[in-house]
Order: C-alpha cells, then structure tokens, then sequence
C-alpha cells in the first residue's frame, strides 16, 4: 500500500476557526472534524474521541512539484508559498534542521518556509500545532514525524527501526498529544481511506 499524508494539525479553538477561515491560503485547504459519529470503528479498542472544539486540519501541504503530489488527487497548498513572519525564524531549532536533513531525503525535506509558516501560526494563536508528515511503500513507513510548535520547534521522529529505540516512538501520537488529543492506539480514523473528508470542509 502506498500512502501519503502532509498536514498541519491544531485543536479547532474560536480563535484558531475564525484566524485559518480568513486566511485565502489556509481556507480553501482547511477541514474542521467536529464528530466522528458515524465512522465505523472494527475493534472497541480503537475507538478515540477529539479535543475540545474538534479538530482543525488543512491539508495537503507539501511542495507542488514533489513526486507524490499527485498521489493526493486534489491541489495541494505549496509548502513554499506559505505566509510567516520573519521574527518566526528565532522559533526555529538548528537541531530540528539538521535531524530533517539526516532522516529524509532531499526532496521530502520541509522548506523554512513552512516551519516558519507553522510557528507563525501557533505563535499567533497561542496555542499548539504541528505538522505531520508521512510515506508508506508497501505497508513499510519510509519516515513519519511531527513537528510540533509551541510556538517554540521541536520534532518527534517514528523509530523505522524498531529494535533501536525501545519502547518504539510514534510521531503521530505525539503530535496529537501536543494538542490535547491521546489515542489509545496508532489508529487514528481521519488516516482511514474511507473517511469522508469533504464532508468537513471549512468552506463547503
């Protein structure tokens, strides 16, 4: 299974509906997951719930000539066309920079300009968000990891080599956890292929 997933994730807060609803670059990308009522959960173990408010997600977010872009099968917004404030660059942790650089390639590597873009917007609402991106190839994960802001950088790698680190890190999981949401497991029903994510359009 081939599988992509680039979005910036943060708690749907009145602040942080209305500040991403007036943005013309955000908007149009934005989804808002009030309720999972509906979804089909397989196993009762799985079955998680949302943060106060919900969840507030704008995705895809990645380079528009990278070479899963046209995975998504929709525009996507362009990581490097993004809005940010040039004080976000002292938000911005070197370490983060140089661990991005060894764990990807070149080319999946997330531009300053989406970093700071995310750090912009945490600052600005003073609340967290983070940025989570992913690649499977045949079930395997080729990197997954978050970048969390505070508004201050920090990021959470998945251990693609589980023997390495114990107990295993999942970047995902973290992340959410970053904004108030725990899932009792890796399953996270936005991340199903079935999930109806038109349905939760922020502008229908």
């Amino acid at each position: 299974m081939t599988w992509y997933a680039d979005e910036i994730v943060l708690r749907a807060s009145d602040e942080a509906l209305e500040s991403v609803a007036a943005s013309p670059w955000l908007a149009p990308f934005a989804y808002h997951i009030r309720s999972l009522a509906g979804h089909v959960w397989h196993r009762k173990e799985l079955r998680h719930g949302l943060p106060d408010g919900g969840l507030l997600v704008i995705r895809p977010v990645c380079g528009k000539s990278s070479h899963w872009s046209d995975w998504h099968h929709t525009e996507v917004l362009d990581w490097t066309g993004l809005p940010c404030e040039s004080a976000a660059e002292e938000l911005l942790d070197t370490e983060v920079t140089q661990c991005l650089s060894e764990y990807l390639d070149e080319e999946s590597v997330p531009p300053l300009q989406l970093r700071r873009a995310v750090a912009t917007l945490a600052a600005g609402l003073r609340q967290p968000v983070f940025y989570y991106g992913c690649a499977m190839w045949g079930g395997d994960i080729e990197h997954e990891y978050s970048l969390v802001y505070g508004p201050e950088e920090s990021i959470v790698l998945t251990n693609t080599i589980p023997h390495i680190v114990e107990p295993p890190v999942d970047a995902l999981r973290a992340g959410l956890h970053s904004i108030g949401l725990e899932l009792p497991t890796g399953y996270f029903a936005p991340h199903t292929r079935s999930f109806p994510w038109q349905a939760h359009k922020l502008r229908q």
